[in-house]
């Protein structure tokens, strides 16, 4: 087989240039938070082609270059890619530990080259530096919570298949030091292979994973409101109807809060629209201290918020409402030094004969609220005893 190693890293350089030259222009279309990793990406994927041009000089340049700054450059350039890859799924960070196996491989390889040469030595060195970076990068992929995207087990398995040439080329490293890193063998030939398609397959695996983000993103955003970062009607709508769906088919309770801001008006009128926000914020965070992780909370309106509570009857579902009324009228918020006081009108209700699905159980549930705000606000009505009434 005629496989010139030279010419392979040239090729690579000049792919690899031109795909992170091409990233980088189309990272600015994606959010901040995705742009940070991106631009680590690419960063890293500039630098290589930098170290596949030495590569592939290696007879023509000094040692210093072929050898000593190719290798340095490639541990940064993968390094720069891990830490890219840990970032994106939020693990811990390690940039210490890889800026450590950059600073081993250029010590090392200076070492190997001009005090005690040997190539099988410099091989074992790099093999295991690069060994060691794939598997931060596969732990980076597998250690976060949540389900793997089909693109990131691409990625960890671009990754696995690097690991294990690198045992190999650790465990057939050469003993000869006439021998020169360009020299054609079989296991060079899928060293260099691989060097020269894993920077594209990587970066298209990663773009992919970072498309699948957005995507997912987009979807959660149009699923909660932007003010307070609970549910929106719409999703409200969806979800609620799936639970009373779901209580009927077990037949287990489930119940209502719809919850008011009393004298809202008055806060934006006399605070100013922030305040108002800030209202609504602050009414959000005592909710969630007080409601299950399973607890759905939906803005429905400008201060009316909707709970639903599974496995809840009308009876805990009035006993809550009436906590929070408490809890909510015993606290307040800061606008511009001065303490506002925050009061809530909550109407309660639960699955019945009379109110058997989500939308009636929600009118039945407006009802005792509105009626909590005419009887004087900062109250509690449940459906039942306005039914009685």
């Amino acid at each position: 087989m005629n496989f010139d190693i030279p010419t392979a890293m040239q090729l690579a350089a000049t792919m690899t240039l031109v795909v992170g030259a091409g990233l980088a222009f189309a990272a600015s279309g994606y959010p901040p938070s995705l742009q940070r990793t991106i631009n680590l990406w690419v960063r890293g994927l500039l630098l290589q082609p930098a170290a596949f041009v030495m590569y592939a000089l290696r007879d023509h340049i000094p040692d210093l270059l072929s050898i000593v700054a190719a290798n340095t450059l490639l541990m940064a350039a993968f390094a720069h890619q891990m830490h890219a890859l840990r970032k994106f799924n939020a693990c811990p960070d390690r940039r210490g530990m890889l800026a450590m196996l950059v600073v081993t491989t250029l010590v090392g390889t200076t070492l190997m080259t001009w005090v005690w040469p040997t190539l099988g030595g410099r091989t074992v060195l790099v093999s295991l530096a690069i060994f060691a970076l794939g598997l931060l990068g596969v732990i980076g992929i597998y250690s976060s919570r949540g389900t793997r995207s089909r693109p990131e087990h691409l990625l960890a398995v671009l990754l696995g298949i690097g690991m294990a040439i690198m045992l190999v080329r650790i465990v057939s490293a050469p003993t000869s030091s006439a021998l020169s890193v360009v020299t054609y063998s079989p296991l060079q030939g899928v060293v260099f292979t691989y060097a020269s398609l894993m920077p594209v397959l990587a970066t298209v695996a990663f773009f992919l994973m970072c498309g699948d983000r957005l995507n997912a993103d987009l979807a959660r955003l149009a699923m909660l409101d932007p003010l307070t970062g609970v549910y929106n009607r719409r999703t409200l709508d969806d979800l609620g109807r799936r639970a009373v769906a779901d209580a009927r088919r077990a037949q287990r309770p489930l119940a209502l809060l719809a919850i008011d801001i009393d004298h809202f008006k008055q806060i934006n009128d006399d605070f100013g629209h922030e305040a108002g926000d800030l209202a609504l914020k602050a009414l959000v965070e005592r909710l969630q201290l007080e409601l299950r992780a399973g607890d759905l909370i939906s803005r429905v309106g400008g201060e009316e918020f909707v709970v639903v509570l599974p496995g809840v009857d009308e009876t805990g579902a009035r006993s809550l409402a009436e906590r929070i009324r408490s809890r909510i009228g015993e606290s307040t918020f800061a606008i511009d030094g001065a303490h506002v006081p925050l009061r809530v009108s909550i109407g309660a209700g639960a699955i019945s004969p009379a109110a058997d699905d989500f939308d009636n159980l929600r009118q039945a549930t407006d009802r005792a609220l509105y009626a909590a705000k005419r009887g004087g606000r900062n109250r509690v009505v449940s459906v039942s005893a306005l039914d009685a009434t």
